[in-house]
């Protein structure tokens, strides 16, 4: 992966003052090296961490949609890559379907036992980016992703508000960690 973004960065380096004038503003226009080296582009170093993959992937492609107003890649022969098509044969060398196949049945049997409520929705969030049911438009997963957060708190602290029914999931954490910090209280104050 590195190797193919030194051909990137060479292609984009080629590209500079090329039918765009030095006017990264055009989005027919290439962008050029110096213009997408502005903004501090992360550097992928061939991790097998799913959680990194997806990080870099997402970051690059904010970085091109800022810099280019378009999401697209140049090779060194300066033939455009679609977005997309990078986007897939990445994921395919660096983030295959059985890891995100794991990575979901995590998410399915995620409880939060031990952990605090911050830890435990960290967890969450992170393993809900590699769900397939989480992706697309948030307001066609946010009761599901309430209900399976619900399901993996501890009893002691679910009932505290589970009879509210909360299904903004902001409001449902804030929620979890105003019931942690009661039961912690109420555990001091028995001296457990």
């Amino acid at each position: 992966m590195a190797t193919a973004m030194q051909a990137i960065a060479k292609a984009l380096g080629n590209q500079i003052n090329q039918g765009n004038h030095g006017n990264n503003n055009d989005e027919d226009g290439p962008m050029t090296l110096a213009t997408f080296l502005k903004v501090h582009p992360p550097t992928f170093r061939g991790t097998s961490n799913p959680t990194d993959v997806d990080n870099w992937i997402q970051t690059m492609e904010r970085v091109l949609q800022a810099q280019q107003g378009t999401r697209r890649i140049l090779q060194p022969d300066d033939a455009a890559i679609p977005w997309e098509v990078f986007w897939t044969e990445f994921y395919k060398k660096y983030f295959p379907n059985s890891i995100r196949n794991a990575k979901e049945l995590e998410l399915m049997q995620l409880k939060q036992d031990q952990m605090s409520v911050t830890e435990y929705t960290s967890r969450f969030e992170e393993l809900c980016r590699f769900s397939r049911i989480c992706q697309g438009a948030p307001e066609d997963f946010a009761e599901w992703k309430c209900i399976k957060y619900e399901g993996g708190l501890r009893s002691d602290i679910l009932s505290f508000f589970a009879p509210m029914e909360i299904r903004v999931f902001s409001e449902l954490v804030n929620k979890s960690r105003v019931a942690e910090e009661c039961v912690r209280k109420a555990q001091q104050r028995k001296g457990v």
